[in-house]
């Protein structure tokens, strides 16, 4: 049986998987250990690999179908299911989310490669949603897993805006994609249950008054960014990060001015949201 050095980072989110190059080439046993890893930590990195963007798809369809890049931001030449994420071309993710909610079926997760990375600063920060919706107290629980909230793009405002290379093309075909999904979320392979709604993208807790939505939200967002429910995580060049989009949320910090940093990242296919029974 295929061992890898899977070492903990957190009790709760994140694990750095050591000692392994990997590739497209990787036996199946081994492919079968990353994803086991990944459905247990929710987050997992690799130092000291080499990517381009080609090698980088090859290696996400080892684990599902890629996506295509970005709705609205633009792909990597050539390769259409890689986003090209450079500072110096606008890219931004400095709000806390999980990708592309306001779709019927949001990515399942997603990798990323770092190409260069500045000297101090930029990190990302991922929360484990699995273990906010445990903090709650049981009445609140059972009230969400009731609900369903709207996802949309247009709660997101202008953020793409300024990496549309269409002129507003793209971003005003997408202004009218809207999503109701479950706000407690059953994780189709583990079954365990997260709260699956974000800053950038959830609008509105339906059947609720603004009011009561916006306050209900805020309260779901405070537990989830609690420190105890967080990893951050510091790059160096060459890191591959590797998260499950269905439990977390995450966060880049623009915190290193005008240094560039440069990373690709692809995306893979997921299901429907599906509530509890």
């Amino acid at each position: 049986m295929t061992k890898l050095a899977v070492d903990p980072l957190t009790p709760l989110l994140g694990a750095e998987v050591c000692d392994i190059t990997l590739g497209p080439d990787l036996d199946d046993a081994t492919i079968g250990v990353i994803r086991d890893a990944l459905l247990e930590h929710k987050v997992l990195f690799f130092r000291r690999q080499s990517f381009d963007a080609r090698a980088l798809t090859e290696f996400a369809c080892r684990f599902g179908e890629p996506t295509p890049a970005h709705p609205v931001e633009p792909s990597v030449e050539g390769h259409p299911e890689v986003l090209s994420l450079d500072s110096d071309e606008g890219a931004r993710a400095d709000v806390w989310h999980s990708d592309l909610t306001f779709q019927e079926r949001p990515p399942l997760g997603a990798m990323l490669h770092a190409e260069t990375v500045p000297d101090v600063g930029g990190d990302t920060v991922w929360v484990d949603m699995a273990a906010a919706y445990e903090a709650l107290s049981p009445p609140l629980q059972a009230f969400l897993e009731e609900r369903t909230a709207t996802h949309s793009p247009l709660k997101a405002g202008d953020y793409f805006a300024a990496r549309d290379v269409t002129k507003g093309e793209k971003a005003a075909e997408t202004a009218g994609a809207a999503c109701r999904h479950p706000v407690v979320r059953v994780h189709p392979e583990t079954g365990n249950k997260s709260l699956f709604v974000n800053p950038l993208f959830t609008d509105k807790i339906d059947g609720l008054r603004r009011q009561e939505s916006d306050a209900l939200l805020a309260l779901v967002q405070e537990v989830a960014t609690r420190p105890e429910h967080m990893l951050r995580w510091r790059w160096e060049t060459g890191d591959l990060a590797f998260w499950d989009n269905r439990c977390t949320m995450h966060y880049a910090l623009r915190d290193f001015g005008d240094a560039p940093r440069r990373m690709i990242r692809v995306a893979l296919e997921g299901d429907r949201p599906i509530g509890p029974a």
